[in-house]
């Protein structure tokens, strides 16, 4: 079991999403949809937190079993599944369940989570950050333009995906700590402009890409192509460490973005 505290589980989670917040509701909708819940489900109570934009659902299913639903606006299509807060505010998260879409297709699936949190009389929750943990994913559907996986076949692209974009993420942790540690989420727009001109140079205009990339990009050296891209392969050797290059130079790296 790893530890990770609710920013980087986010951040982690929403690296391979749609950041559009039409598309985010559209997801959410196509989600609920596809589990079914929008069908089946009672929404009895919720609470909103409107300094970090968490919504906290309360709602009992179709058998009659009362649970409850952590949220974020800016990502509604990653929703952390509750126990109800017990005579003490106290509850538990037991789940995650993610949607992300593209535009050839879906992916989504759950994801074990533990985590304690407290709502008060007031209506006010907060979580347990630091004491959030994630086992991975157990269950998960992809469909791509006119193929579906499910079962172990999408388990398995699903957790080697979860795997790459974490080393991806934990090495641009290394190289570039983020300014607040304590924020939620960044803001999408602001992820881009800061990480695709040094994660993917080939893909940003030429006034965007980093100095060196241009350096290296002249006559003599090493290419490789993948996703359609002509990968600059000196570039990925002089700046990434050896076990994402062929991350990279593959584009399973432009994929996952």
């Amino acid at each position: 079991m790893k530890y990770v505290s609710f920013t980087l589980l986010l951040c982690s989670l929403i690296f391979s999403a749609a950041s559009c917040k039409t598309v985010a509701r559209g997801v959410e909708q196509a989600g609920r949809f596809l589990d079914g819940t929008i069908f089946t489900e009672k929404t009895i109570k919720v609470y909103q937190n409107n300094d970090t934009g968490f919504t906290f659902r309360i709602f009992s299913t179709k058998d009659g079993e009362r649970r409850a639903a952590l949220s974020l606006k800016a990502v509604p299509y990653i929703q952390f599944l509750c126990t109800e807060p017990d005579e003490t505010g106290a509850f538990f998260i037991t789940g995650l369940h993610f949607l992300f879409s593209n535009i050839d297709g879906w992916m989504e699936g759950d994801m074990d989570v533990s985590g304690a949190g407290e709502l008060t009389a007031a209506g006010d929750f907060s979580i347990d950050s630091g004491g959030l943990a994630i086992e991975g994913i157990t269950r998960g559907g992809i469909r791509r333009r006119d193929r579906s996986l499910s079962g172990e076949r999408a388990l398995t692209e699903l957790r080697n995906r979860d795997e790459r974009i974490m080393s991806v993420v934990n090495w641009m942790k290394e190289r570039s700590a983020p300014p607040d540690e304590t924020a939620v989420l960044i803001p999408p727009a602001d992820f881009e402009k800061d990480w695709k001109p040094v994660l993917l140079p080939e893909t940003v205009p030429a006034k965007l890409r980093p100095a060196r990339f241009n350096e290296l990009n002249g006559g003599g050296g090493k290419y490789s192509y993948g996703e359609d891209v002509r990968w600059n392969s000196s570039y990925t050797q002089e700046i990434f460490p050896e076990h994402l290059r062929q991350i990279r130079d593959s584009g399973s790296l432009l994929r996952d973005w």
